[in-house]
């Protein structure tokens, strides 16, 4: 069997990249193993995002998958037993198995009541947070109660008034 990886990204696991600088795992680099290759570091530390999306593109490495990068996959189309994948390039692959790796959270969702706060308060999606350097205000409103913004949240709270909006108390993990 021959598999390839489409990769949307100029490398492998550039979506990890893209996160708050202060983002790591909220599980051990010890439950985060793919087959065949243990995660670098302490085994009960919590990986930062550089190291995650290492750790990734080395397992591509070690592995020799056949990866190609910069393919945006727009659409799928099955059709007697086979599917036809497009991307943006206007490539066509095909295959008679199909495996949907998009991973989860990958579309950031943004409240409708968004365009009814005024222009002159600074709204920023998770995707596009890096550090607190950039938030001049000291008054911080967090929507979400995921990992990424309980962990944004704790960060911020170091230097700003930080009020976390979730549905209901869940524990922290470091």
């Amino acid at each position: 069997m021959t598999v390839l990886i489409l990769e949307r990204d100029e490398r492998i696991g550039y979506f990890w990249c893209r996160r708050p600088d202060s983002m790591r795992l909220f599980t051990p680099r010890a439950m985060n193993l793919l087959s065949g290759l243990i995660m670098a570091g302490d085994q009960k530390g919590y990986p930062d995002k550089h190291e995650v999306a290492d750790y990734l593109e080395f397992y591509a490495q070690h592995n020799k998958l056949h990866v190609l990068l910069n393919k945006n996959v727009y659409s799928v189309e099955y059709n007697d037993q086979i599917y036809s994948l497009k991307t943006q390039d206007r490539e066509t692959f095909q295959a008679t198995c199909l495996v949907n790796a998009t991973g989860a959270n990958q579309k950031v969702n943004v409240l409708d009541i968004s365009r009814d706060i005024p222009a002159e308060i600074k709204q920023l999606t998770i995707d596009q947070y890096q550090n607190p350097k950039q938030l001049s205000s000291k008054n911080i409103a967090i929507i979400g109660n995921g990992s990424s913004g309980r962990q944004v949240a704790k960060e911020l709270a170091e230097t700003h008034n930080v009020t976390l909006f979730c549905g209901s108390p869940r524990p922290f993990a470091p």
